[in-house]
């Protein structure tokens, strides 16, 4: 007979728990969509990536081109001192 008399007003409090619930759902998931922090941090990564990647073909290109300017400096060199050579006339 208790259980008669208390059941209209359960039910209203177990549709409002249940709303509250869903609403509460609901807006978590909004909230997961609005954070962009893990795209913003796997777009940083990607750059930083892209960034070494790019870095290590610059030195790479440095490399080869002080090798290029250290051979011509020395055939540079070299055909200065035959040129001198042949002017005095030391050979």
């Amino acid at each position: 007979m208790a259980v008669n008399k208390f059941l209209p007003s359960f039910i209203p409090l177990a549709l409002e728990l249940w709303h509250q619930f869903s609403r509460n759902k609901s807006h978590d998931q909004n909230i997961k969509k609005l954070d962009k922090t893990q795209e913003k941090l796997a777009t940083v990564e990607h750059m930083l990536v892209r960034l070494e990647k790019k870095i290590h073909n610059n030195r790479d290109e440095i490399k080869k081109l002080a090798f290029r300017v250290q051979l011509y400096l020395v055939i540079n060199f070299a055909v200065l001192l035959a040129v001198l050579l042949r002017v005095f006339e030391v050979l």
